[in-house]
């Protein structure tokens, strides 16, 4: 088979990741693959970079911030996709993200429909069916179910826009293009998700769960005590970590973090992994900004006595499975797919309530890490097995081409 990906990135980021890893595993089943991409570079060789620079730029610039039209712009860029999709001629196209300013999705969609090659459609978010939003938990917002107008995260979830509401032309427009297609597969990443898109315009397509996985290649429990001082940890104090592409000043995530912090008792240590935007981190939480590789990313989940979970908004929550693997319990907020993820190996409380995590890291610390690392492995080795998962992709594919 010849197969063709989508999406915002390639090689890096969650998703970039994802479509190099199922690339990978093709390849060695004797498929070929490919990945067309948006944003930034990458090394994967049969890639194909969608528009340049200065068309992303515009399109965020133009379409996005200024038209609230996130999707429309890119047109030069699209056309060179198709021609080049055309002259690969593959049997199945799988997309991923395709918001990102990197992609003109009327334009796209019209040619998938004519060509009527097998699309299967991975979803990591909600912005397929909503106006714009990745996300709607916080908010509250169900207007998608029946038609999004009057958007309350204008300038939040999604492709932000300052001036106009575009949200239902842009609703009205997904629901027509997406429904054309006259061969279409879902793809979820979690039942959260799953029952999320059975309600939407998207019911009565198929829709096939499946979780997104782990490779133990990468993440696995490793001892090195030479953590504690490459990362200024204390090394008498019990380390809980989250882990985050980015925290923001404004998101309920970093105040719920502070929170957290604010309340603990002196043996435990907060430690946060990610970027961070217009904030100052208080002394009482340990900012490591960039970690080198995910063995170093391992050493810290496996120092770690806790993972704590600061998201209400995750339609998988890949930190807390690399976590697991690496034999540390997670307490998550009960909320969208983040229970379902670490099922019972750890602990769900309500949404912000700081206190009760508390409660629950001091559970794990009483009973011993070692009383959970097992039942987390296991967890992740049995439900979110890279070459399992990644299979039933290719067997979609293969049942595609059957037809």
């Amino acid at each position: 088979m010849k197969i063709i990906q989508i999406n915002s990135v390639c090689g890096h980021g969650s998703t970039g990741v994802i479509a190099v890893e199922i690339a990978q595993l093709l390849k060695r089943k004797g498929h070929e693959c490919y990945i067309a991409y948006g944003q930034g570079s990458t090394d994967y060789p049969n890639s194909f970079k969608i528009g340049s620079t200065i068309e992303n730029k515009l399109h965020a610039l133009i379409f996005t911030r200024i038209l609230g039209l996130q999707g429309y712009g890119n047109i030069l860029g699209t056309r060179r996709l198709i021609r080049w999709i055309k002259s690969i001629s593959p049997d199945v196209i799988q997309l991923h993200n395709l918001h990102g300013n990197y992609l003109n999705f009327p334009i796209l969609f019209k040619f998938l429909a004519e060509s009527n090659i097998p699309v299967v459609w991975a979803l990591f978010d909600c912005w397929s069916f909503t106006g714009k939003c990745t996300h709607f938990t916080a908010c509250g917002c169900r207007k998608w179910e029946t038609l999004c107008k009057e958007c309350p995260q204008l300038h939040k979830s999604g492709g932000v826009t300052y001036f106009f509401d575009r949200t239902e032309k842009m609703y009205k427009d997904k629901q027509k293009l997406f429904s054309a297609l006259p061969k279409l597969d879902i793809i979820v990443c979690s039942e959260w998700l799953k029952n999320e898109v059975q309600r939407s315009f998207f019911r009565g397509r198929p829709i096939h769960k499946i979780y997104n996985w782990i490779d133990p290649s990468k993440f696995a429990p490793v001892e090195d005590k030479t953590t504690y001082k490459r990362y200024g940890l204390d090394p008498q104090k019990k380390i809980l970590i989250s882990v985050s592409a980015i925290w923001m000043k404004n998101s309920n995530r970093f105040q719920d973090a502070v929170r957290l912090a604010n309340i603990l008792p002196n043996e435990y240590q907060l430690v946060i992994v990610g970027k961070k935007q217009n904030i100052t981190i208080p002394s009482n939480i340990i900012h490591i900004p960039f970690v080198e590789g995910t063995h170093e990313l391992s050493k810290l989940y496996t120092h770690a006595l806790a993972f704590v979970g600061f998201s209400i908004e995750d339609t998988f929550g890949k930190v807390f499975a690399e976590a697991m693997l690496c034999g540390t319990p997670c307490v998550v907020f009960d909320s969208t797919a983040c229970p379902e993820v670490i099922g019972d190996t750890g602990y769900t409380v309500p949404p912000h309530d700081v206190q009760m995590m508390l409660q629950k890291v001091e559970e794990i610390n009483k009973k011993g890490k070692r009383y959970y690392s097992t039942h987390c492995i296991e967890r992740v080795k049995l439900n979110y097995n890279y070459e399992a998962n990644v299979s039933q992709y290719i067997d979609i594919y293969q049942r595609l081409c059957n037809k």
